[in-house]
């Protein structure tokens, strides 16, 4: 059976890149200014998208993910693209020690913040990030908004179904158990996998922590982050904290 990390990867190559890209890269490079030479670090880059498209922008890129198998496939991927991001494995805590550096811009999407161990280890990389990032550098991060999805009780997400490398066909099924609130949350994630004309199952569990919006400005302040806007898509849109469950965060240093 394969293992979790190439089913992580078939769930990834699932997404409409295209369409995604789409949507998110102008508000990313608009931070930039002209990317050309800018120095951005992805933390938790995943299969490497965000970074290679910025990178095909013009930008100095490092990639940061704990996972070897996505490593391994952001750099095949950025090798397919004629991209050159630098991707490194290890954990976000100890960013600052594998790719050290000043940084324009720093991301960190997907709700990657959120799979930090506790707050006091939120505040950590919050804190490295501004420490981090040049004079009026910016950071993203993209976020699930807990305070809508209590009000609204929100827990199973879309199924979704990809292709592995391999050929053989998943369906996910991923849910939210709510087994600290309002502190944490265990996401559970299912993967029916079809090898060789039989259906095999593997499950996986990741603890979330439950950010907000009041919780993630006050983290940042204390991370040293004076100027920090909230919105709940990459136009721009208003957020509404009991109303949005995406949440955008763009600081400036």
């Amino acid at each position: 059976m394969s293992s979790f990390d190439d089913v992580a990867i078939a769930y990834n190559d699932a997404i409409d890149w295209k369409a995604r890209l789409a949507r998110e890269m102008p508000f990313l490079t608009s931070r930039l200014g002209n990317p050309k030479d800018k120095s951005v670090l992805d933390l938790a880059c995943g299969t490497g998208r965000h970074s290679v498209a910025l990178a095909l922008e013009g930008a100095k890129v490092v990639g940061v993910d704990s996972s070897k198998a996505m490593i391994s496939k952001a750099k095949s991927h950025a090798l397919s693209s004629g991209a050159a991001p630098r991707f490194i494995l290890g954990n976000m805590e100890e960013f600052q020690t594998i790719a050290p550096g000043q940084y324009d811009l720093i991301i960190c999407l997907g709700n990657s913040l959120a799979l930090l161990n506790n707050l006091e280890g939120l505040e950590r990389v919050l804190s490295s990030i501004y420490g981090t990032l040049r004079k009026d550098g910016v950071f993203i991060a993209q976020i699930l908004n807990f305070e809508e999805i209590y009000r609204t009780g929100f827990r199973f997400f879309p199924q979704k179904a990809g292709t592995m490398d391999n050929g053989e066909e998943v369906v996910f099924s991923r849910f939210y158990e709510h087994t600290d609130p309002p502190h944490s949350s265990t996401l559970v994630m299912t993967a029916q996998i079809k090898v060789k004309g039989r259906w095999t199952s593997q499950v996986s569990t990741q603890k979330v922590l439950n950010l907000n919006e009041s919780l993630m400005k006050r983290h940042l302040a204390r991370a040293g982050f004076r100027e920090t806007k909230f919105y709940s898509d990459f136009s721009e849109s208003i957020f509404v904290g009991s109303d949005d469950r995406n949440m955008i965060i763009h600081s400036r240093r």
